[in-house]
């Protein structure tokens, strides 16, 4: 039976936001971001517009993004995660189609 952790963290930004939906326990190699209204798709596939640290301080690689139909969600296709373990997320460059960009004093979750 496959377990599913649901993870809501909100990043506020200016007029949108985005939260960690997801992360299965049984593939600790993919996570999902939310967001509430559909994504602009510059630089939504730049790989260094994501970060993951584990513990704060590990990064964790980020091989590739996908968009989810309807551009108001992407999958990060990550190494390995530990289920359980500590990460916190930033999000940058990001705009939404209205051209509002991620702030960066609201681009950060924990999960």
């Amino acid at each position: 039976m496959l377990k599913t952790l649901l993870f809501i963290i909100i990043i506020f930004a200016a007029g949108f936001f985005c939260e960690v939906h997801s992360q299965s326990v049984a593939d600790t190699s993919k996570v999902l971001l939310r967001f509430n209204e559909p994504m602009s798709r510059d630089g939504i596939f730049d790989n260094s517009n994501y970060i993951i640290f584990k513990d704060d301080d590990t990064p964790v690689r980020i091989f590739k993004i996908g968009v989810v139909p309807g551009d108001s969600a992407v999958v990060l296709f990550t190494e390995k995660q530990i289920p359980n373990g500590k990460y916190k997320v930033i999000i940058k460059n990001l705009k939404d189609k209205s051209g509002n960009i991620i702030s960066e004093d609201h681009n950060v979750a924990f999960y």
